[in-house]
């Protein structure tokens, strides 16, 4: 299969550039593949922490906080979804963060155990900088004259001014002192105060400027501007003595320290320093440098950007010196699905399997599977995800426009299904419940409705669903079986195919595929359909060498393995082809393709890769989605309040036009042309792709000040 774009995507795809900056994720056209890579979250540019037993980052795009349990590999969103926040800290059982909704900069805390927030500051707060350690945390407020640091001690819940200078910042706590940077005698020195005695003093006043301290217990680390370059010194409260950890020739910034180690940046790289023996290591080249690095006990976390420009929260075990993942979805993917707009698959985690649903349109990944349980094969249509769960023997449904979760079977109603045989098509689910003599049942995931379809004498070899149709392999005898084909509307079943050889079939667009075994003077697997409209059955493909086996369809394409080109005959390739065209498709992966679990749904192909030694899941799609019979279209006649409307200029100049794409989609995204005017035309971004000649006339004709983009809720 070659790579060969068609027409319109291709036009798209130079239309959408030369107008719009960005790579939105939905401008990937026919044939691009896109490798689907959360082992790094994508965080927004407001800071991240790392303690014993949590991480917390806020995702790009979010508003709430991600608190993320290290152990278990979950993840929990907390704070409201409205108001701005930055600069997220963890320690113990507490999260605190800088938050606008009261209309300042406030400081908030999360008591993890509690599930309560509570606010810290006055309300009208203007603080920059937060850090917690223990049962302290400490900000500074600009809201007074000047700038000073202030304390809040949990256990006490008293709220404490600790300077008096009004040129303090940057505070940093441990469990006996706070420290922080003042201005004071005119440049920015360290001083400290000590929690027990209550007491002020100078830590380092020399020359030039002492900035961004960071405290671990009696040990404060800094950055020391006084020389040609900056440089990373530490001072001793204990013995009163300072001491440089590096005098090289480039700038170092943003130290942070836990207990001997120190990691900062130096010329754009994550370092890791050693406080005792003055020694240091590289831990990352070419990291994002305008976010402190952070570290607690073996771990360094960091951000760094991808090659799309995206921030990268990295996590970096020092001991074992690699890269881990972080994030609940982020373990070995397995099992992947897809479905024209959406792609599933298992995270195998060190503790727990999640399902992870990816959009492709939007480029986002969620896990939408509890912490204990234990999934198994999703699938996913263009509205629900399916999956098994072994802990429970039962089937589980998401319903992705309304994020919810639901156990579809329940073993008290004498339900059992079958731990892969099932199948799903839009709101229908397949499945064979085994509670008994096996048993076809078709659920309806939006009602909940359950309809028996048929009794067996033994379980299936294989099963499908497709529309009003329904077909599944029963076995007749050793190494005989018969394709049945059932229809839902008329409540009748066929034998289409009677005592052969063959172990599964597929449902299309009017048709039934299989592999069948043929005895002959040459044996082969060949593949054969059965056109449901004119009742016959037919050979695929006109071969009879070598083995074309196990089909998966999905609409008009077939894709199947073969082995006739192949030097040896075990070595098997994949192919599609088109029944309604009898074509074979042109698109294909890249021949750097190391690919297992291939699937086929909707309009794209998924699978798992190895081509860069680790695995991910990659995805293609080989036509353009289908439109679904819900209801995610614009009303064609909306009212006011149902969209907003903005000149496609003003979102060119502002820079907003690929963030408003991303976030509307398809068909929520659409173009006024002649806007005002009695020509007045309307396209939305999914109706653009599929006439581009048309998109382009209106664009040429209209001319950018007279076309808006309206928005649809």
């Amino acid at each position: 299969m070659k790579l060969t774009p068609k027409q319109g995507w291709l036009a798209a795809a130079i239309l959408v550039t030369s107008l719009w900056s960005g790579t939105p994720a939905f401008a990937k056209g026919i044939g691009d593949e896109i490798k689907i890579d959360v082992s790094q979250p994508e965080i927004a540019k407001t800071g991240f922490d790392i303690s014993a037993d949590y991480a917390v980052w806020m995702v790009e795009g979010d508003k709430t906080i991600t608190l993320y349990e290290l152990d278990d590999n979950s993840e929990l969103k907390i704070g409201d979804k409205s108001s701005t926040k930055t600069s997220p800290r963890v320690d113990g059982n507490y999260v605190v963060w800088l938050d606008t909704r009261d209309g300042g900069s406030d400081v908030y805390m999360y008591d993890i155990s509690k599930k309560k927030e509570t606010l810290l500051s006055s309300g009208s707060a203007k603080a920059s900088h937060v850090e917690i350690s223990g049962k302290n945390v400490v900000w500074d407020d600009k809201s007074q004259d000047g700038s000073d640091i202030y304390q809040y001690n949990i256990t006490s819940g008293d709220v404490e001014q600790i300077s008096t200078s009004g040129k303090a910042s940057n505070p940093t706590v441990s469990d006996t002192y706070i420290a922080w940077q003042d201005e004071r005698n005119g440049n920015a020195d360290i001083f400290y105060y000590n929690l027990k005695t209550k007491s002020e003093k100078p830590g380092v006043t020399s020359r030039g400027d002492q900035l961004n301290p960071s405290i671990y217990g009696d040990q404060i680390t800094y950055e020391e501007d006084s020389d040609e370059y900056s440089q990373i010194s530490t001072y001793s409260i204990a013995t009163g003595k300072t001491k440089k950890l590096t005098t090289d020739s480039s700038d170092k910034k943003s130290p942070h320290g836990y207990k001997d180690s120190v990691v900062f940046i130096d010329d754009g790289d994550v370092v890791l320093g050693d406080v005792d023996s003055g020694g240091s290591k590289i831990v990352k080249r070419s990291v994002y440098d305008k976010l402190p690095p952070k570290i607690y006990g073996d771990y360094v976390i960091f951000a760094k950007t991808d090659s799309d420009d995206k921030l990268r929260l990295t996590l970096y075990d020092v001991d074992e010196k690699e890269e881990l993942p972080i994030g609940s979805t982020a373990g070995e993917p397995s099992q992947p699905d897809g479905h024209d707009r959406y792609v599933v698959y298992i995270s195998e985690g060190s503790r727990n399997d999640s399902v992870i649903l990816y959009d492709v349109e939007k480029g986002t990944s969620k896990a939408i599977t509890k912490l204990d349980a234990s999934p198994s094969r999703p699938l996913v249509s263009n509205r629900y995800v399916v999956w098994f769960d072994d802990s429970d023997d039962a089937l589980f449904s998401y319903d992705i426009k309304k994020g919810v979760t639901k156990q579809v079977t329940d073993e008290d109603d004498d339900q059992l299904p079958d731990d892969k045989l099932y199948e799903l098509d839009g709101n229908n689910l397949l499945w064979v419940n085994v509670d008994g003599r096996p048993e076809l049942v078709v659920t309806d995931l939006s009602t909940s409705k359950s309809t028996d379809i048929v009794t067996l004498k033994n379980e299936p070899l294989s099963i499908d669903i497709y529309e009003k149709y329904v077909s599944w392999v029963q076995e007749q005898s050793s190494n005989k079986a018969s394709v049945f084909l059932y229809d839902m509307d008329e409540e009748d079943d066929t034998e289409i195919r009677k005592n052969v050889q063959v172990t599964q079939a597929q449902l299309g667009e009017n048709f039934v595929v299989w592999s069948e075994y043929t005895d002959s003077t040459k044996p082969s697997w060949d593949l054969y359909y059965y056109d449901i409209d004119r009742g016959k059955t037919n050979s695929l493909l006109r071969f009879s060498d070598r083995d074309q086996i196990n089909p998966q369809s999905s609409r008009n394409m077939v894709l199947f393995e073969d082995n006739r080109l192949s030097p040896n005959k075990k070595d098997f390739y994949h192919e599609m082809y088109d029944v309604e065209d009898g074509s074979y498709s042109d698109y294909a992966w890249d021949d750097k393709a190391e690919v297992e679990d291939v699937r086929i749904g909707g309009n794209r192909l998924v699978w798992i890769d190895k081509r860069d030694s680790t695995p991910y899941v990659y995805t293609l799609a080989f036509d353009r989605p289908q439109d679904d019979d819900d209801d995610n279209e614009p009303n064609p006649d909306p009212e006011p309040g149902d969209y907003k409307e903005y000149t496609i200029l003003e979102l060119m100049t502002d820079g907003t036009l690929t963030d408003k794409m991303n976030e509307a989609g398809f068909k929520n995204f659409v173009m006024v042309f002649f806007a005002g005017t009695s020509k007045e035309e309307t396209m939305s971004l999914s109706e653009a792709f599929d006439d581009m000649d048309r998109m382009a006339d209106l664009f040429e004709q209209s001319g950018l000040d007279k076309i808006n983009i309206r928005i649809y809720k």
